[in-house]
């Protein structure tokens, strides 16, 4: 018998797509102080911490508006930050009163320094450079001084520049190319900035203050709300297209497999788009130096609509041509971002390979709107991985592997329905609100689904939702955890709360959460069991280096029955794998990118060019193995193949299985065996 927790969001750590944006039924007001107001009003009654917006917050205020623009300290100057400060302290009881002038001063200065610092890039970039030298780089400029003034900022420019173009050289462009690009770079900056309007503005004054709390409560204007949805529920109405904005052309950067756009077929990555036409007939728009949000607003549309496209694509030496397409709009499923499993095939010593099922969870996702109209199906991670795990019992597998790496949140809900098929009933995670009660989210099941050998695979990059699931599977005794030295440390429950008049909507910290063991996530995350190298674990990240951040703390644990006791085999694993951690080439690299962040990076702020030199002399000719993630801005496929931490994942649970062959550790079960109670 299954019962329903109330739907709470954990704020998912996703970069958005500007590709994804929403066209509104009707288009939001022009922000006014009077807006400001209201919002901040409604997100200080309800945040977590219940405090004002006083002047030690209004100081906060100004110093997250201000990075907001200029976090390395390259732009602002020291006077600016004087004539700054001046109302510093009065910025929050200004914007209660409607007063958001500040927000357009800041940022008209803002502008002059953009508009200098070109200028001097640009004149920089046409000087000759020696790259023999030995300069230093400070690579974290964050708590550094501002130039003193724009003449003292050249020379910091400069040994940017130099140090900017001496790395591209090194990574293979030759020097002309990497002016070229550092050039269209700086030209960009000033195209993008020409394009923000009053409403972005207000947002990031908003945001400021949101910022000041906590780094996970922000505004969502009604655009980033529907994008927010729409990766929620994996899908949106629209060609199927995620798009770019460069040189003030929106250009296609990837055609999703299935879509409308992939159907019809013309449509390719690098066409630029040029102009836009609603149905058969209607005027085409010029959409050259256009918003890339607007442009999408032109693109996306209802379901069964048409829209026309004009676009250049680049043929033979380098000449564009100019061509049409017409597209009927339709409903467009992120697959990318759903659950999905296959079954891999482990060696064992003397018999049949294990089979082990894995399933990969980007995020907890789930289509509430759905799941109102029709509850009986509607999309949502945690159906879609029973599915998943319903399938592998038909094809006996011995063991599951979860991955969570850079699984950075979602729904609670499905974050506790999913906790189910895998545990006994109790509770799966703890939850403090504003005045201190502690509530109980517990398993929906009376049985789980899956009662076999169970491994989870993390990062520094699982949080939030991910971090529950972990939390709660380690807590019970359920399965392993394994992976970077942590998790994330997102301990803080995040509600979505609609505001009237097409404003938006604010995610507000409400709450803290708990593991059942008692322990918050916040800022510690969920140590690995068994932890691989990875210069991550040496790294200060998550949420324990943010700005803002709450606090650590612990409250009473809750009564649970462990589901079983899988510390006798911990020692016994630690060993196995780092045996075949130091055994095997993949890590060779590992280790020495390990060694090199020691040596050259922690602790430091600073780099020589001859340590630029001898970190791409080690990297030279090496592929890095993954973690099964390419970075963006590659533009490569993500290979599995390459994932050295999935395969060692796997040798652990194949060391699991023959470790509690013929004597199960606790109460683990026969991996196949179903629950009869669903």
């Amino acid at each position: 018998m299954r019962r329903s927790p109330v739907i709470l969001l954990l704020a998912a750590l996703v970069a958005f797509s500007p590709a994804l944006r929403a066209e509104q039924p009707t288009p939001p007001p022009q922000l006014k102080g009077a807006h400001a107001a209201v919002i901040v009003r409604s997100f200080l009654s309800n945040h977590y911490a219940q405090e004002p917006l006083d002047k030690v917050h209004s100081q906060r205020m100004l110093a997250q508006y201000l990075a907001g623009f200029d976090p390395e300290h390259y732009y602002f100057t020291s006077a600016d930050l004087r004539g700054f400060q001046k109302f510093g302290p009065h910025l929050g009881d200004m914007l209660l009163k409607g007063d958001i002038s500040p927000a357009f001063t800041i940022f008209d200065i803002y502008k002059q320094r953009v508009d200098e610092r070109t200028a001097q890039a640009l004149k920089i970039l046409g000087e000759s450079f020696d790259f023999k030298g030995n300069d230093t780089l400070l690579t974290d400029r964050k708590k550094a001084p501002y130039p003193a003034n724009s003449e003292a900022a050249i020379p910091i420019l400069r040994n940017r520049i130099k140090f900017e173009l001496y790395e591209m050289i090194l990574s293979g462009k030759t020097e002309k190319e990497a002016r070229d690009i550092l050039s269209k770079r700086y030209r960009n900056q000033k195209l993008r900035l020409a394009q923000i309007n009053n409403n972005d503005l207000v947002s990031a004054y908003i945001n400021a203050v949101t910022a000041a709390y906590d780094p996970h409560s922000t505004y969502l204007p009604p655009d980033e709300l529907e994008n927010f949805q729409i990766n929620m529920r994996l899908s949106l109405e629209g060609i199927g297209a995620t798009l770019r904005w460069e040189d003030g052309f929106t250009i296609v950067t990837a055609i999703v497999p299935g879509g409308a756009a992939s159907r019809e077929g013309t449509l390719q990555p690098e066409d630029k788009i040029v102009a836009v036409g609603q149905g058969s007939s209607g005027p085409m728009e010029d959409v050259r130096n256009l918003r890339l949000s607007d442009v999408v607003k032109l693109i996306r549309g209802e379901k069964g609509s048409s829209v026309r496209i004009e676009f250049l694509r680049r043929g033979e030496g380098k000449v564009e041509t100019r061509r049409a397409v017409t597209i009927i709009r339709d409903t467009i499923v992120l697959k990318e971002g759903e659950a999905h499993g296959s079954v891999q095939e482990i060696p064992r010593e003397g018999g049949k390979p294990y089979r082990v099922g894995v399933i990969v969870l980007p995020s907890f996702y789930a289509d509430f709107n759905g799941m109102r109209e029709n509850p009986k199906n509607y999309k949502s991670s945690a159906r879609d991985v029973e599915n998943l795990l319903k399938g592998f019992q038909k094809q006996n597998v011995d063991g599951v592997v979860l991955d969570l790496r850079n699984n950075g949140g979602g729904s609670l809900d499905e974050v506790v329905n999913m906790a189910g098929l895998f545990l006994p009933p109790g509770p799966v995670v703890l939850w403090k609100d504003n005045t201190g009660r502690v509530n109980a989210f517990k398993n929906p099941y009376d049985q789980p689904l899956y009662k076999g050998p169970l491994v989870v695979l993390t990062n520094r990059n699982s949080a939030s939702a991910s971090e529950i699931l972990a939390g709660v599977i380690q807590d019970y005794g359920r399965g392993l955890i394994v992976g970077e030295v942590t998790t994330f440390g997102k301990g803080t429950v995040q509600n979505i709360f609609y505001l009237d008049g097409n404003l938006g909507a604010l995610k507000t910290t409400v709450a803290k959460f708990y593991r059942p063991s008692s322990s918050s996530t916040q800022n510690k995350g969920v140590p690995s069991d068994i932890v691989f190298p990875s210069v991550y674990n040496h790294m200060d990240i998550g949420e324990s280096s943010m700005d803002n951040a709450m606090s650590w703390d612990a409250i009473q644990p809750s009564r649970f029955t462990p589901a079983g006791d899988l510390s006798a085999y911990i020692p016994v694993l630690v060993n196995r794998s780092r045996g075949r951690v130091k055994d095997n080439p993949a890590f060779k690299d590992v280790r020495e990118a390990v060694a090199a962040y020691l040596k050259n990076r922690k602790g430091r702020d600073r780099i020589t060019m001859a340590e630029l030199r001898e970190e791409h002399h080690r990297l030279k000719g090496k592929a890095l193995p993954t973690d099964g993630e390419e970075p963006e801005s590659s533009g490569k496929p993500k290979d599995k193949k390459d994932d050295i931490y999935l395969k060692e994942t796997l040798a652990v649970m194949g060391d699991l299985l023959s470790l509690s062959e013929g004597k199960p550790a606790g109460r683990q079960t026969k991996a196949g065996q179903k629950s009869s109670q669903r």
